[in-house]
């Protein structure tokens, strides 16, 4: 009987922590919803960053077509008309002075640049550039293999000012790299050292070009990946409501970390969001084999690099524009 009672008791008390934690998750999740519907710039346009983030994912498409494997001439004409108009509407409302914009317009002068023998009038963008005579074309770098590489040993300022996405692949990731890299990777802090993050290797082409095409971002490149590392956070990690974002987080440092490591062994990477519907990530966890307490975090595509490619300048912001002091010095 006491020991009957005993388990009763511990039964109730794990019946309570499971009614906490659906009560705290759900608490949680209102409150994601609410701050979403609030403040997410797909649904408030008319706001500034909103109006910068879109002119940046614009610019982005006609970067990556700039520096693609097999780079084709008229690609992107849809989008280079919709960054024009829109790079328009930013400047009549909020001025010329931001340096993303300044870059999106040094991204069509590129573009123009390139097609400067293209029998196929451009009269919008030629009129648009001309409106902007002081910008000049955007440098999408061309380098060399050895070059790329040759900050894996120096400070690590330096280090990781070198790593940048690649999407030029031209040969196989050795098993035993992709274990390296992994091996330093897991040296990434994590939640009272819970280590959330496991990585399934794709290396098959048939699921490669079916995750790609749930994906869908790798028009251009992805055929030629040799290998798929999905990150995922294990959720069983997670010992909280309030934790429900701690996955994304620890999954996100963990992918970071990832990248410096594959930059390090020499493998050429390119980090691809999983920002995909409910649906889609279902049917993804099933061909893949991947657990249901794995939640998705990122998709990157590998592969050694050649010997020569073109790499986006893709500038980052200025320390201003990210750094808020709250009381101290500044």
């Amino acid at each position: 009987m006491v020991e009957l009672l005993r388990k009763l008791k511990r039964a109730l008390v794990a019946w309570r922590e499971r009614a906490k934690v659906r009560s705290e998750a759900a608490r949680a999740f209102r409150y994601d919803e609410r701050q979403f519907m609030q403040n997410a710039g797909a649904l408030h346009l008319d706001r500034k960053a909103a109006a910068r983030a879109e002119i940046v994912m614009g610019y982005h498409v006609l970067e990556k077509g700039l520096t693609m494997p097999r780079r084709r001439l008229g690609f992107g004409k849809g989008a280079v008309v919709h960054l024009v108009n829109l790079i328009g509407s930013f400047e009549r409302r909020f001025g010329t002075d931001d340096s993303q914009v300044r870059h999106a317009v040094a991204v069509l002068r590129a573009y123009r640049e390139l097609h400067s023998e293209s029998p196929d009038p451009m009269p919008r963008l030629d009129a648009f550039l001309a409106a902007h005579p002081d910008v000049p074309a955007a440098d999408e770098p061309h380098v060399k293999r050895s070059d790329f590489f040759e900050a894996k040993e120096a400070p690590f300022p330096q280090f990781a000012a070198s790593r940048h996405v690649c999407r030029h692949f031209a040969g196989p990731v050795p098993a035993e790299t992709i274990k390296s890299a992994v091996e330093l990777a897991l040296t990434a802090p994590s939640a009272c050292n819970r280590q959330h993050a496991r990585v399934h290797v794709i290396d098959d082409s048939g699921l490669r070009d079916r995750l790609f095409a749930a994906q869908g971002g790798t028009r251009g490149f992805g055929s030629d990946a040799d290998k798929v590392l999905v990150v995922t956070s294990d959720l069983s990690a997670v010992r909280w409501g309030w934790e429900r974002h701690d996955c994304y987080v620890n999954g996100g440092i963990f992918v970071m970390n990832l990248c410096y490591a594959l930059h390090y062994f020499g493998v050429a990477h390119c980090i691809l969001h999983w920002s995909v519907s409910p649906e889609v990530d279902r049917a993804a966890h099933e061909f893949l084999g991947i657990p249901p307490n794995e939640a998705i975090v990122q998709v990157i595509a590998c592969g050694m690099p050649p010997e020569e490619f073109d790499v986006a300048a893709s500038p980052r912001l200025a320390v201003s524009d990210v750094l808020t002091w709250h009381g101290g010095e500044k």
